[in-house]
């Protein structure tokens, strides 16, 4: 089961019509208790951020450094908040890190200053 706050390897890909265009890093947001029922849910849909390396100007990124599998310094951009077919999510190659809980409240204080 993934779980809020890891980071999966995710398809942005072209094919899908994404401005992000291909594999990278992304940020699980949706709750645990939608994703314990993930797989019993007709709609299969999960929430997500995506992660780039390029030092995006915008006062919602969050840096991440490299640790575990995330081998570049990454940035989470608050304001990219996706939903999306679960299967687009590449379980197969494992978590690639998880958030520490200072970076998943600065995330949410990130998102909840949008509204």
């Amino acid at each position: 089961m993934i779980k809020q706050g890891e980071i999966y390897l995710v398809d942005f890909a072209k094919k899908y019509h994404s401005k992000f265009g291909k594999i990278r890093p992304a940020v699980i947001l949706q709750h645990n208790f939608l994703n314990k029922a993930i797989q019993d849910s007709i709609y299969q849909s999960v929430l997500v951020v995506p992660l780039s390396t390029q030092n995006i100007q915008t006062e919602y990124k969050i840096e991440i450094s490299p640790r575990d599998k995330l081998k570049e310094k990454s940035f989470i951009v608050a304001n990219w908040i996706c939903s999306l077919d679960f299967k687009r999510v590449q379980l197969d190659k494992g978590i690639i890190t998880k958030l520490t809980n200072k970076e998943f409240q600065l995330l949410k204080s990130k998102i909840c200053s949008l509204m």
